[in-house]
């Protein structure tokens, strides 16, 4: 089971692939094609951050700690942890309304979260990591297509008020805390066979060597 978890980003694609599927096989509404479109984006944006390229962890440590501890095994996020802080948003985020279509600002907060996903990637870890690229920019600017298309349908509508942004911004607030900073994020964060392999930290080279880092300066790689 371990090994597999350590691995989780590999799968998240055939996730992917599956929403896809629902997408094409079924009838769907403005909203929930969005939706459904942006779980297919967000699994893709997994796996470009931590599969291919890859190294997403290192640089994001880099970025919000301004330092990045030696010993791997101290580091705020294992494979377990992002495993479950990501998976959790997608969820929260993209999943949940698809069943409650009547909550707008549960749909609302989708598409600020995609808008925010961009602004973190396109310009502060980019800026942190003396960069143009990071893991996962990509797919960020991807997950913005369908947010803007979908913003293009309805706001005409006057479908959001200021009552379903504010909630919606909480609500983000609120699980990223549950995903990324609450107690259950640390258990998972505790189990030290989770910690990044040097093959992960190896993805992250191209941004280590900006500054002046090399895979040998780490410790307590699985």
């Amino acid at each position: 089971m371990a090994k597999w978890l350590r691995r989780w980003f590999e799968f998240v694609v055939y996730i992917a692939g599956g929403y896809a599927l629902i997408l094409g096989l079924g009838q769907w509404s403005v909203q929930q094609k969005t939706l459904l479109l942006g779980l297919i984006l967000i699994h893709l944006h997994f796996f470009e951050e931590f599969g291919l390229p890859g190294g997403f962890a290192w640089g994001g440590i880099k970025v919000e700690k301004g330092h990045v501890d030696a010993d791997v095994t101290t580091w705020p996020l294992n494979q377990l942890s992002a495993l479950w802080g990501n998976e959790w948003f997608a969820i929260v985020v993209y999943l949940l309304p698809l069943f409650r279509p009547q909550w707008h600002w549960l749909v609302l907060a989708g598409i600020i979260f995609a808008f925010a996903e961009l602004m973190m990637h396109w310009v502060i870890f980019n800026l942190g990591l003396h960069s143009w690229y990071n893991p996962g920019s990509f797919t960020a600017f991807l997950l913005t297509v369908p947010a803007t298309w979908y913003l293009w349908q309805v706001v005409p509508t006057g479908l959001f008020n200021w009552w379903d942004l504010m909630i919606a911004i909480v609500w983000l607030a609120f699980n990223y805390w549950v995903a990324f900073r609450s107690p259950i994020f640390k258990w998972f964060n505790r189990h030290t066979k989770y910690t990044f392999s040097r093959d992960d930290l190896t993805k992250a080279e191209p941004y280590m060597t900006k500054f002046n880092v090399k895979i040998d300066d780490f410790k307590n790689m699985p």
